[in-house]
């Protein structure tokens, strides 16, 4: 999914509702969302030299050699994960969202 994908996902939803992730499918949760981040801003905990993924380590920094991982971009974008909050609803996977609905369910 992109970042338009997902903003047209949310474009008929109610602007003030509250997002939240619906984890593990075969038992899921409901997840506050923490934040974003992009993949540019991650780095190894190893690495003490400011690495970005589009250059590499620098030859006394303990990451120096390690790859990224193959079908990543340094622009990816992550929902990171909040505390749970409840037990979710196994229909959740099978929602008209979840199918990328154009509609939110009122």
């Amino acid at each position: 999914m992109t970042v338009q994908q997902l903003i047209d996902l949310f474009s008929d939803c109610q602007p003030e509702a509250e997002v939240r992730i619906m984890s593990q499918e075969a038992w899921p949760f409901e997840n506050a969302v923490h934040g974003v981040c992009i993949r540019e801003d991650l780095a190894p905990e190893d690495c003490s030299c400011d690495h970005k993924i589009t250059d590499p380590h620098e030859e006394e920094c303990a990451a120096f050699g390690s790859e990224e991982p193959d079908g990543t971009c340094p622009d990816d974008v992550f929902i990171v994960e909040g505390r749970q909050e409840r037990y979710g609803d196994k229909s959740a996977g099978t929602s008209p969202l979840a199918e990328h609905s154009p509609r939110c369910r009122s």
